[in-house]
């Protein structure tokens, strides 16, 4: 079966979700050469010591990459996972954190430079972007705390003086619906602006037999708006702002066994619950940045950036995963959020250059989470009434100063030393820790409590680039990452509460070398990093014996853990037209020591990560040719794959996520210098059928989440 997918993605020749932004050939000949600025100034991709990869705007569309979480295809040894209602980004094996506001991300999404926020912002649209930049490994010399596995920066295009615009629409299976539009206008002599706007719906995948009702469906909208000002010779203004708002019937997942997981769901067949209730996400995302820009000289620099952002994110779900009316829950988390950095970037192509900077950060996070009792809960033996049975609440305040700086130092012709550092003082305030729950619920009762912490942390990094040829550099380098400590802002148990929710930061020490070549005739690119990374400090849950006979499960700095790995890359142009790519990752993600990970006196040694597979690849070609004059036809196809893995620390059979192998398709007839064009496109052409998550819910309900089956459908656009 494998062989013959493999024959008929070289012959569909479909939608290649490998297409960075390298890979972009205008004169349909050559790769043409990036220019990123994953270390805060523009620099080639190949010159950036840094393994990261490039997807731009054209395969963001190539490849239907609607949001963050479609990249999962694109990029080796990065995902972002689905978690019942949490999504976390994975990068190298390692993710997590986000449950809750006070248990930190481990990757973080920025959006032109201004911290997207916690898990509630992750999944950004890609509405309007010019490219996005997936950095693997610690980043926190320049981006920061909470960056322990690596950062995603997504680059938004900006106004030009010139007029222009666009509407793109499209329909598919399961009613799928989707317009969006862009318009850039000149308003004078060097001042533009950009304003762009989508709407997409589809119904969903699973039906909510109860009350005939479609879950996983697709309801959101997003809207961004820049204004660009150049005030003067060298002084640039940039003001930004972006709104999203997702509403859906968000599966948390398809059970497959009963509420207490002692037999099978009543709805044995795939894609079915039996939720009296509807499960529901409202997730709105704000946020607004100004940047100046100012060219102190011809060598040096200056850029500030203020940014603002909030995020308002409700989830409600069937707790009992049963048709009555027996337990709901009620999430409502708010995050808002200031940050302002100043930085000087100096020395451009000069023997020493690098960027400096300040750097402040203000977050103030909120929550309400509540299980309910229904109708029908007086029926049950466990003292629960309808109403509010049980609530945590909480305010975490965060506040980071920074100050960073690297420099890249020519010592030779071909050797660059390359060395950096982030000081971070960071202070967390918990107010108003208010929990409470009923006994028979194993929950006890806290009232307003209140907790403080500040860390200093230092997190550097060296390295040396050594220049082989024009087209060719070697990179080894070390960094150091910091993950912020906190508290498990969760329902807890008296025993919980009086044995600690506080933990402490979280510590990664990493090394990794790297090669970067291409050919002269710039047709043939190869990229290849090996990675060795050791956290220190896990911040995991871990059993905990409180003696008497007692036991707590606490979520604390409980394991040690080493990822290790490689990730390879190759770009080619054989032809005029036809490009090639591959991308290879692996990654050896497990604990080194877990202690009473599987409960009291069982250790999880030698264990893998949650999420980690050993293997991921895919494999893409597209081809563009005119047909007349005035017309072009391309063709594009792309195969991937990802191992399998387990969905807990325990790695027992009920927690294994299936391995997946997708192909997607794509034909496009574009017309008038690509003014106007027409494509049919289909993901998962093969109607591939996986489980790509596991979850066993508070009453040890077993639950799915299965990953998305075919869809097809034909889009067309209208540029002037």
């Amino acid at each position: 079966m494998l062989g013959i997918r493999a024959l008929l993605l070289v012959s569909a020749m479909a939608a290649p979700t490998l297409l960075h932004a390298e890979d972009v050939a205008p004169q349909g000949d050559v790769l043409s050469e990036i220019v990123v600025t994953a270390q805060k100034r523009e620099q080639s991709l190949k010159d950036v010591p840094i393994a990261m990869s490039v997807v731009d705007a054209d395969t963001i569309a190539r490849t239907r990459s609607v949001d963050l979480r479609d990249l999962s295809r694109l990029v080796p040894n990065f995902s972002v996972q689905r978690g019942g209602a949490i999504d976390t980004v994975l990068i190298r094996g390692v993710g997590g954190g986000g449950r809750n506001i006070g248990f930190t991300t481990r990757a973080g999404v920025y959006v032109d430079g201004v911290y997207a926020g916690q898990f509630a912002s992750i999944n950004q649209d890609t509405l309007d972007v010019e490219r996005i930049e997936v950095l693997r490994g610690p980043q926190g010399q320049l981006f920061g705390r909470n960056t322990v596995s690596g950062a995603v920066s997504i680059v938004t295009v900006k106004p030009k003086n010139e007029f222009e615009g666009s509407v793109e629409a499209g329909y598919g299976n399961k009613d799928l619906y989707e317009i969006r539009g862009m318009l850039n206008l000149p308003l004078a002599e060097g001042v533009a602006l950009r304003v762009s706007a989508s709407h997409r719906e589809r119904d969903g995948f699973t039906l909510n037999v109860p009350t005939g009702t479609d879950l996983d469906n697709v309801n959101r909208d997003s809207a961004r708006a820049q204004l660009g000002a150049d005030l003067g010779e060298r002084l640039r203004f940039d003001l930004s702002a972006d709104y999203s708002r997702d509403k859906t019937n968000k599966l948390l997942g398809e059970p497959i066994t009963d509420t207490f997981g002692t037999g099978p769901s009543p709805l044995p067949g795939a894609f079915d619950t039996p939720f009296n209730r509807v499960p529901t996400q409202d997730a709105e995302i704000a946020g607004v940045a100004a940047t100046f820009t100012y060219d102190l000289s011809d060598d040096v620099a200056l850029t500030s950036i203020s940014g603002y952002r909030r995020t308002d994110w409700k989830r409600s779900n069937d707790l009992d995963y049963v048709p009555l009316d027996f337990f709901y829950f009620n999430y409502h988390d708010r995050f808002s959020q200031f940050s302002q950095e100043v930085r000087a970037s100096f020395g451009a192509g000069k023997r020493l250059s690098g960027v400096a900077g300040l750097y402040y950060f203000d977050e103030t996070a909120r929550s309400l989470r509540t299980v309910s009792g229904g109708t029908q809960s007086p029926l049950l033996p466990l003292g629960v009434v309808p109403g509010v049975n049980a609530s945590v609440s909480a305010t975490v305040m965060t506040r980071s100063f920074a100050g960073f700086a690297a420099v890249d130092w020519k010592a030779t012709e071909t050797v660059t030393v390359n060395l950096g550092g982030r000081y971070t003082h960071e202070t967390l305030k918990l107010r108003d820790y208010t929990t409470f729950g009923p006994a028979s619920f194993g929950l006890g009762a806290v009232a307003n409590y209140n907790d403080g912490r500040t860390v200093d942390s230092f997190d550097p990094t060296i390295g040396v680039t050594l220049a082989l040829s024009d087209q060719s550099n070697v990179y080894a380098k070390y960094a150091h990452g910091a993950k912020s400590g906190g508290w498990n802002i969760d329902f807890t148990s008296a025993m919980q509460f009086a044995d600690g929710i506080d933990f402490a930061n979280e510590r990664v020490n990493a090394g990794e070398i790297g090669f970067k070549t291409e050919s002269a005739d710039r047709r043939l690119r190869f990229n290849f990093a090996g990675f060795y990374s050791v956290y220190d400090d896990y911040q995991i849950n871990q059993f905990v014996d409180l003696g008497m006979g007692q036991t707590s499960i606490q979520l604390r700095n409980a394991a040690k853990a080493t990822s290790w790995g490689a990730e390879a890359s190759v770009r080619a142009v054989p032809i005029d037209g036809l490009l090639l790519t591959g991308d290879l990752g692996y990654t050896h993600a497990e604990f080194d020591r877990f202690p009473d990970g599987g409960g009291p006196g069982v250790d999880l040694d030698g264990n893998r990560l949650p999420y980690a597979p050993r293997f991921n690849a895919a494999a893409g070609a597209a081809y563009e040719f005119p047909v007349s004059a005035a017309m072009t036809v391309a063709l594009s196809a792309n195969y991937s794959y990802r191992s399998g893995s387990f969905a807990g620390p325990e790695n027992t059979a009920l927690q294994k996520v299936d391995a997946r192998h997708l192909v997607d398709a794509r034909i496009e007839l574009a017309g008038d210098r690509k003014g106007w064009s027409l494509a049919l496109w289909a993901r998962n052409l093969f109607n591939e059928s996986w489980i790509d998550n596991r979850i066993f819910d508070f009453f040890q309900t077993q639950a799915v989440e299965r990953g998305e089956p075919r869809t097809y459908g034909v889009s067309t656009r209208w540029g002037f």
